[in-house]
């Protein structure tokens, strides 16, 4: 893996990544119609974008209501402060935990930011009983989704 600098990225590249970023199904062809360069120079750029990082990672973004998983609740979880040594476990256990789609370390007033897919409330409700009510945890916040516009 190469590395880059911004310097390097140019009006096309990122536009090739604005259009990636909404569908990275998109053919050359497609991409040529948009940014105005040919298909296989589209196609290079986006080649060499992944090969140099810039694209980390393509993944396929599945309703959560295949699984049964139609509830999002963002929770703002704040660490008690004298335990330092939970944060780093804390982003592990996240990791495993398969309700939490997304977990971001954050800094502010709240040190976590995760995003939640349960079923419903009875879910969402058995996982804060399990996860929330450590010591360690100072407390938590939840705000359920209601409709997402992006």
């Amino acid at each position: 893996m190469g590395y880059w600098t911004l310097a390097e990225l140019d009006k096309f590249d990122y536009r090739l990544l604005e259009l990636l970023q909404e569908n990275s199904r998109l053919t050359g062809n497609e991409l040529s119609a948009k940014v105005g360069l040919s298909s296989a120079a589209c196609l290079r750029r986006v080649q060499r974008l992944r090969e140099t990082g810039v694209i980390e990672r393509d993944v396929a973004i599945v309703s959560p209501k295949v699984f049964g998983k139609k509830m999002m609740v963002i929770v703002l979880l704040t660490m008690e402060r004298d335990r330092p040594d939970r944060y780093m476990l804390m982003r592990e256990e996240f990791g495993r935990m398969p309700e939490v789609v997304q977990c971001h370390h954050v800094t502010g007033a709240h040190d976590f930011v995760l995003r939640i897919q349960v079923s419903d409330m009875e879910e969402y409700s058995a996982f804060v009983d399990r996860v929330f009510h450590e010591p360690y945890i100072k407390r938590y916040e939840s705000l359920a989704v209601l409709g997402s516009l992006k």
